[in-house]
């Protein structure tokens, strides 16, 4: 199922450099590309998996588009409103319609703070409540939503599970009635049931609300489960956009067949791409010429030693890639 025409989130062209100091003077000698020249869209009630190995870019790319790292260059638009051409001052009542749910619910909840206390700060940061009462009555619905008592809003996180304390994070973000959540390998720091237990909670608040949601993972399993989209990322850059089942069935890309390859099928008589991911992945400060995967590639050619087109090879599937027949 591929995304409506009309996108909440559009991204552009999003470039996101680190500098790279170096000396007694702190001159900058380079730049880290964490993110090169990336775009995609995202509609109410899709989502969108952003897929890649630890150090591709996709967490900064998270970042990014919440401006929590400052891009470089490039256009994040939100209901056709330029993000980043906004003053901080500008920016803040647009964050109430992207929130972010985090790794690791441990370290993302103060742990000084009720429950009660935490749900509340961003309710009071935009100026949402006009009363206390007001107040109470989202904070335990939003504790409801995720499946939680109310009666547990007076205990600190850690007094709650793994599970537990991934649903107050959720709650967090939900109880400002956000339209876009960016979930940032929000699920692998769980256990495999618990994991279950929250995509499928994800997947219920998606259908209730119409979220839009940009989920980060490296977990080819969850994606299958809650993407309707999927782009793949490799040192900064999407070489293959897809809708999920399409994906799955016929990767296109070399780095994408590795990926799936890579990934233990229950189910012996499948199928199986053939293809392996070789090496280890190039530093983002000085990525190779041409085709970024091609040092890698068990398929490269003599072309691949200049940069490929991301080519579109129908409505909503494209890929980065020499291999790939355009009209395929």
């Amino acid at each position: 199922m591929s995304a409506p025409t009309t996108p909440l989130l559009r991204v552009r062209d999003l470039k996101t450099y680190f500098p790279i100091r170096r000396g007694l003077l702190r001159r900058q000698v380079g730049a880290v590309r964490a993110v090169d020249g990336l775009s995609f869209d995202l509609s109410a009630g899709q989502t969108l998996a952003l897929v890649g190995e630890s150090g591709c870019g996709k967490t900064t790319v998270g970042r990014s588009v919440l401006r929590l790292v400052e891009p470089t260059a490039g256009s994040i638009q939100l209901e056709g409103q330029e993000l980043l051409q906004l003053s901080e001052k500008e920016l803040q009542p647009l964050r109430q319609k992207v929130q972010m749910v985090f790794q690791d619910p441990m370290t993302s909840l103060n742990p000084r703070m009720r429950v009660r206390q935490i749900l509340s700060e961003g309710l009071k940061s935009f100026g949402i409540c006009k009363n206390p009462g007001e107040l109470e009555d989202r904070v335990a619905a939003a504790m409801s939503r995720v499946q939680l008592l109310p009666e547990q809003l007076d205990r600190f996180p850690h007094e709650f599970s793994g599970g537990q304390r991934q649903r107050i994070g959720i709650a967090r973000a939900l109880a400002v009635e956000p339209q876009v959540l960016i979930c940032d390998e929000a699920v692998s720091a769980l256990d495999v049931s618990i994991q279950a237990q929250i995509l499928n909670l994800l997947s219920e608040l998606q259908e209730e609300l119409s979220l839009a949601y940009l989920f980060i993972t490296h977990d080819l399993s969850v994606v299958r489960f809650l993407a309707h989209d999927v782009a793949v990322m490799y040192l900064g850059q999407i070489v293959e956009q897809a809708p999920s089942t399409e994906l799955f069935a016929k990767p296109e890309h070399p780095y994408t067949q590795g990926l799936l390859a890579a990934v233990p099928s229950p189910d012996p008589d499948q199928p199986r791409v053939q293809a392996r991911v070789l090496g280890d992945l190039p530093s983002p400060a000085s990525p190779p010429a041409g085709c970024r995967f091609h040092p890698r590639c068990g398929q490269a050619l003599a072309r691949c030693s200049t940069d490929p087109p991301l080519l579109e090879l129908k409505a909503g599937r494209e890929a980065r890639c020499w291999l790939v027949d355009a009209e395929s």
